[in-house]
């Protein structure tokens, strides 16, 4: 009788509808399953599987990244081509030339990160491999300098001198890199001189605005500025080294290739005709000449001007002025045409 009893209370128990109470959890399954846990994986990168591309491949990549809209993207990729190019020895599959064609543009990135992971890989580049792109090279640094950012433009003296550590002689004796960028840098600092004076400005100076000389942010750029056109002009007037003369170097001269690039360049025979901005300035002669007849008496009055201002700016005036009196010291104006540009009667023909 008790076993009947039991075996009807639990079928009953079956149909029962549990009573829930408010604020009580509902009890759990007899077969519930926490799922609830996490679980350490560890991820393969591409590079360890058996289908991953060769360094070749993955270098071409990484270069067409370069070009990506993200600015992440474009700061790692440019960091891994800098490291591979700092190896031992160095992986450069594509080679300099075409590996400036790619990078140069983004001198005047937007981003400052990748502006400066730029520099970095671009001084893991080898020297003998600039010195060709000089000339291009320096289009870019000089778009660099004058841009409207302030950001971009201290980079753009980063860059400068940069090259000028690296390819200094071939920086002011290249076509169009010696005038060209003391006009921009005379932009830059806000020196000008008129063509001619006029009844209210007889010595004929004039101070264009330095909208951010002074200013809390930017106060370091006119002192930057000024010390690296100082390094620009220390190379541009170094006395070149004088090389033992023999009688076999006549010879020489007529029947050997020579060993500097381009070195008829400056007849002009297959390339149009050059202004003076754009012309070779091969010695140190002719680079003092132009610079005394076009730069010279500007330079002079704002480095007096910086140095009445003191501080930073004046220890930087300081020593853009003895560059000047040492590059300048033992300078002769041997041009046969007068201040007016003429032929001078004394000449001659």
């Amino acid at each position: 009788m008790g076993s009947s009893a039991k075996k009807k209370k639990e079928k009953k128990k079956d149909f029962q509808k549990p009573k829930l109470k408010v604020g009580k959890a509902k009890p759990k399954a007899a077969n519930f399953t926490d799922t609830s846990f996490k679980s350490k994986a560890i991820v393969l990168q591409q590079q360890l599987a058996e289908n991953a591309p060769n360094p070749v491949e993955r270098f071409k990549h990484n270069l067409s990244l370069t070009a990506s809209r993200s600015d992440t993207q474009r700061r790692d990729a440019l960091s891994y081509l800098a490291g591979q190019l700092s190896t031992t020895p160095p992986t450069n599959p594509v080679g300099t030339s075409t590996l400036l064609q790619k990078l140069l543009p983004l001198m005047s990135d937007s981003s400052g990160p990748v502006r400066n992971q730029l520099l970095k890989l671009l001084r893991n580049l080898p020297v003998d491999e600039i010195r060709p792109h000089v000339e291009k090279i320096m289009l870019y640094i000089r778009g660099t300098m004058t841009n409207i950012s302030q950001e971009v433009k201290d980079d753009g003296l980063n860059y400068m001198e940069w090259l000028l550590d690296v390819a200094g002689e071939d920086v002011v004796s290249s076509p169009g890199c010696w005038v060209k960028p003391l006009r921009d840098f005379m932009s830059v600092l806000g020196w000008t001189v008129k063509i001619g004076p006029t009844a209210a400005a007889k010595s004929g100076w004039t101070s264009a605005p330095r909208t951010t000389f002074g200013a809390k942010k930017y106060g370091q750029s006119f002192p930057r500025q000024m010390l690296i056109l100082s390094k620009f002009l220390e190379t541009g007037f170094k006395p070149g080294e004088p090389t033992p003369w023999s009688p076999n170097d006549w010879f020489n001269n007529i029947g050997h290739v020579p060993r500097t690039s381009d070195p008829f360049g400056y007849l002009g025979l297959f390339k149009p005709p050059r202004d003076e901005d754009g012309e070779i300035y091969r010695n140190r002669e002719d680079r003092q000449d132009v610079f005394h007849k076009r730069f010279m008496t500007a330079i002079e009055e704002g480095v007096d001007m910086a140095k009445k201002e003191g501080g930073t700016a004046g220890r930087a005036a300081a020593t853009l002025d003895q560059i000047l009196k040492d590059g300048m010291a033992d300078y002769e104006q041997n041009s046969r045409l007068d201040d007016e540009g003429h032929l001078w009667d004394g000449y001659i023909m």
